[in-house]
């Protein structure tokens, strides 16, 4: 047995034998790296107590104000690497330290984004559009808005798809088929590792053409990364091998500042799903379907209840209860008579 084997050890022996992707070594990878710094630079795995994992808790949640979702998050990365460690007899725990250390996640509201919030996006975005289309956006060339046209072609097929980043990045050429007017989404960019399709529709359809025409012009072939801002700056390549993007990320911060309100992916994924819910024709599978969840659970979580509507229902609920109630009074007097 392994009693002094090191972090470093520990996360390589675990992504030797686990065939992730990643962008999930990577997700693992920032949480190992966070609770060993929390643990010191002398400590080593079987260091490791229950007591100091509730005290990493304690520490995270009442002094870094972190929520329960995410502390939840960071104990299934740990526990799972630990579960390894264990059963491969590299740590001599009998029972994971990092087991029953879950809380329960305050139920909070999923973040979207308001129309008027999209539409003001849009018409920031419009204006240095303006600006490169005749020649000035030149003198802000390295400006994280430009290329405009580049910038508003992700906000429209995050904002028409609600498909995530992840997904977004892993979009081929060949993947994307205007004929048949559907995107495919292949399993290494799903959440799920499961492939499927999204529609392109007719707001989505002028920019996403576009982008392909000049994606097609500058050499780009059917296996190669469509949303890739390198390709159109000639500068390095914008998607690492962990489909991680900084310019995507400094994109939507800059876009965020402009705007003066958060402004990101996944609020545009939040905000579809919310959407379709208000829209009586619309159902639960339905939206399950477009946002590609494998469990109905998932698509609940993602949908707001509509105040205007709720208001609708008890209004419409107290109107029957309070003419019922009228009828019966009338009747009783009636037989009264």
């Amino acid at each position: 047995m392994e009693t002094n084997i090191t972090w470093q050890q520990l996360i390589d022996e675990y992504f030797f034998a686990k065939p992730l992707r990643s962008a999930s070594e990577w997700s693992y990878t920032k949480v190992f790296k966070s609770f060993v710094h929390y643990m010191g630079p002398l400590s080593c795995p079987n260091d490791v107590t229950y007591h100091k994992v509730l005290a990493w808790r304690r520490f995270l949640l009442k002094e870094k104000k972190l929520s329960g979702r995410t502390w939840n998050n960071k104990v299934a990365h740990m526990r799972a690497i630990f579960n390894y460690g264990i059963q491969r007899g590299l740590l001599h725990y009998d029972e994971n330290p990092f087991n029953n250390s879950v809380v329960k996640p305050d139920k909070k509201r999923k973040k979207t984004l308001t129309q008027a919030q999209i539409e003001y996006a849009y018409q920031i975005m419009e204006q240095y559009e303006n600006q490169e289309n005749t020649g000035l956006g030149l003198k802000y060339s390295r400006c994280a808005l430009f290329p405009a046209w580049f910038w508003l072609t992700i906000l429209d097929t995050l904002y028409y798809t609600g498909i995530r980043q992840n997904q977004l990045l892993h979009i081929r050429l060949n993947d994307v088929d205007l004929r048949e007017g559907q995107i495919r989404l292949i399993t290494e960019g799903c959440k799920n590792h499961k492939e499927h399709y999204v529609p392109v529709i007719s707001f989505l359809r002028p920019r996403l053409t576009c982008l392909m025409e000049k994606a097609q012009s500058e050499g780009l072939k059917g296996n190669d990364r469509l949303f890739n801002i390198a390709l159109f700056t000639g500068k390095d390549p914008a998607i690492g091998d962990d489909m991680d993007s900084p310019q995507v990320r400094a994109f939507f911060r800059r876009l965020s500042k402009e705007c003066q309100f958060a402004i990101s992916p996944h609020r545009f994924r939040h905000t579809l799903a919310t959407e379709m819910m208000k829209m009586p024709e619309q159902n639960l599978h339905m939206a399950q379907s477009v946002l590609g969840h494998s469990n109905m659970k998932s698509t609940l979580e993602y949908v707001e209840n509509d105040i205007a509507v709720m208001g609708r229902a008890l209004e419409a609920q107290f109107m029957q209860i309070k003419a019922a109630h009228a009828r019966s009074i009338y009747s009783g007097l009636t037989k009264n008579r």
